[in-house]
């Protein structure tokens, strides 16, 4: 597992749902995109939608600083970049460090959240990143090559 931290707590994902890390160079915000897209940024000529990870999970955002920021890039296509406060490390942890009894997790979206692991003295809260991002959950948004498209649904005036 690709160990990351957000607001001081640790969260692990299957490294094979991620294709590459890179450093958080900026993003263009794009209109009417939920709180939590921060926008789309150019990576070696792909247009890469970033989701800002704390919002999604409804954490305060913190005050960017130069090494803020690490964006880790999902296998989908096209890609899609989640921004998280900094990547640690990979694992590989036994399965009996790892306790997925999702039914003892307080959580409205508990499918996201596969179980945790235990790691010294430390829990790592073990997500599945397809799900985390899954168009579903991304509301009414579309991405295409060239970005984001809006759904607008035709309103036939009443006479």
């Amino acid at each position: 597992m690709l160990t990351f931290s957000l607001d001081n707590v640790s969260y692990g994902v299957n490294v094979h749902q991620v294709r590459e890390v890179k450093n958080f160079e900026g993003v263009k915000p794009v209109p009417y995109a939920p709180a939590y897209v921060r926008g789309i940024t150019n990576l070696r000529g792909e247009v890469v939608p970033v989701i800002d990870l704390r919002k999604r999970f409804g954490i305060d955002t913190k005050k960017e600083n130069g090494d803020n920021g690490i964006m880790v890039i999902v296998q989908s296509k096209p890609p899609i970049g989640v921004m998280v406060d900094s990547v640690m490390e990979v694992l590989t942890l036994p399965n009996n460090d790892i306790e997925s009894n999702s039914d003892s997790l307080i959580a409205d979206r508990s499918h996201v959240v596969m179980g945790v692991a235990k790691h010294d003295k430390e829990l790592i809260i073990l997500l599945d990143l397809m799900k985390v991002v899954s168009k579903t959950d991304l509301e009414d948004l579309t991405r295409t090559a060239k970005g984001f498209q809006i759904k607008v649904k035709k309103v036939t005036p009443q006479v």
